[in-house]
């Protein structure tokens, strides 16, 4: 039987995918560590200057029930092969609409009967977690933001937009000053993409992004729950974005 709280690793349940495997609980997600960097004055104290927040560990506690040596060796094996994916998605049972991004560091066991718990420690160079993606679609010229459950802003996955009439060029703005701009004319009815995780553009599935001005946020266009997106065109969008939280 899968536990509540099971362990997905890389798009695999370890509950599912491992004979005789049961994840016990998972512990570290809600932490988080901040690094301040800081000079000393002369006087008492510091004065602050900057902080980031660094990586941070899950710990997840299991049970592997086995009939044998060998086949605790067999078990042992099959966990250990889909662990050692690098840098991708965790997620658990208990709270699938969001996942983490992470690399597991050790698998150990506690004892070495042939029913013993061990831990798994998952280290997450991004400390955030993100929900599985959203999508707002509509027409019109606006599209609001305002069910982004999150203090924490992130850069939406894409944005399609289809005017209904012809333009001289396409305009994306967002109340909070940032901009894209596609210098080129797009004919009505044509799908224009902005891919922002692989920073790519297309219209009507051609490459156009030498005409992305370089005035245009690209790389950190972000979105949050106070976030308006304005177009310069009335037209069909369709919007993807992960919410991010800490």
């Amino acid at each position: 039987m899968k536990s509540q709280v099971a362990c997905s690793y890389g798009g695999q349940c370890l509950d599912s995918n491992v004979d005789g495997f049961t994840t016990l609980s998972v512990a570290g997600r809600g932490d988080f560590t901040r690094a301040v960097t800081a000079t000393d004055l002369a006087s008492d104290g510091a004065k602050y200057l900057s902080s980031r927040l660094e990586s941070k560990k899950l710990t997840i506690k299991f049970f592997l029930k086995s009939v044998s040596l060998a086949d605790l060796m067999a078990k042992m094996g099959k966990l250990k092969q889909i662990t050692a994916a690098k840098n991708t998605v965790v997620s658990f049972a208990d709270d699938p609409l969001y996942k983490y991004v992470g690399t597991v560091t050790s698998v150990t066991l506690d004892d070495t009967t042939l029913h013993p718990t061990g831990s798994i420690e998952v280290t997450l160079s991004d400390p955030y977690c993100y929900s599985i993606a959203r999508q707002k679609t509509g027409t019109g010229k606006t599209v609001a933001f305002a069910d982004y459950d999150s203090e924490f802003p992130n850069i939406p996955l894409s944005v399609e937009f289809t005017p209904t009439s012809a333009i001289s060029a396409f305009q994306m703005t967002s109340n909070q000053g940032k901009k894209f701009l596609l210098n080129q004319s797009v004919s009505a009815g044509k799908k224009i993409v902005i891919d922002f995780k692989t920073l790519t553009c297309t219209v009507n599935g051609a490459t156009v992004l030498s005409s992305v001005s370089l005035n245009s946020n690209f790389a950190d266009f972000t979105i949050d729950k106070n976030t308006v997106l304005t177009f310069n065109a009335d037209g069909r969008y369709f919007v993807r974005f992960e919410v991010k939280k800490l």
